[in-house]
């Protein structure tokens, strides 16, 4: 069995990037509350849409996706590189004969070398692949011995390929959508326009709870995520309610 853990110059070079990966979503975080600000002074009812119920929903957006994180990121900003640095140097990844077990802090994930159908690499790492969709594990390109760990897993006969897109491009997509029918329920004054889009949003939203309950492992990081996924659908209910009653 080989054990691969991070490099202290690696797990420096990777806190670095986060720093300066926050410092940019702090910046532009803070441009578009300032901007939404200015416009709600402005113009209210280009940020508030026609209804007079959005402003509450508008406002709750605005502090649960934008506010809320910057807030976080700020109080907790000189914190967060040590307890990266403490994570990163307890993460460890084992390939053994039989499994691939990935052990971080707080959690435990492994597959054995039966259910991995395949490896797919990408220019950050390589997914370990099964046969269910949404159950995979990912391995880190700057793990110490990237190469000798990813020719390991793959000497058991275990097809190594190149992916070509990003994994399970639908959560992508999935998340266009979700935007999509926040905006949609913002501005929207049709029944007939608000209707569809319920119907649209409760799709997504009914697909994305699938898709993190098929991934254990997702599970106890993401529980709020599955509920959040219902934001948009009881925004557009309350939009469309209001509406039928004028």
């Amino acid at each position: 069995m080989a054990v691969y853990s991070y490099r202290e110059s690696k797990i420096e070079q990777i806190i670095r990037a986060q720093q300066r990966l926050r410092l940019r979503f702090c910046v532009v975080v803070f441009i578009i509350l300032l901007a939404a600000v200015s416009v709600a002074i402005a113009r209210p009812e280009w940020i508030f849409g026609m209804h007079q119920q959005a402003r509450v929903w508008v406002i709750g957006a605005l502090f649960v996706f934008f506010a809320g994180p910057l807030g976080e990121n700020i109080l907790h900003w000189n914190n967060r590189p040590a307890s990266l640095r403490q994570a990163l140097r307890r993460t460890r990844i084992e390939v053994s004969e039989s499994r691939v077990r990935i052990e971080e802090p707080g959690r435990v994930r492994q597959l054995d070398r039966t259910e991995i159908r395949r490896v797919e690499e990408t220019p950050w790492g390589i997914y370990l692949r099964t046969r269910g969709r949404y159950r995979w594990m990912f391995v880190s390109k700057q793990i110490d011995e990237f190469e000798s760990l990813k020719q390991e897993i793959a000497a058991s006969g275990i097809p190594l390929v190149e992916a070509t897109t990003a994994p399970n491009w639908e959560e992508f997509a999935g998340v266009l959508v979700f935007t999509a029918t926040i905006f949609c329920a913002i501005f929207a004054r049709s029944v007939s326009v608000l209707s569809l889009n319920l119907v649209i949003a409760l799709a997504v939203a009914i697909a994305g709870f699938a898709i993190v309950g098929a991934n254990p492992d997702n599970l106890p990081t993401m529980r709020w995520a599955r509920l959040g996924i219902f934001f948009p659908v009881v925004m557009t209910a309350s939009m469309l309610w209001m509406t039928i009653r004028k």
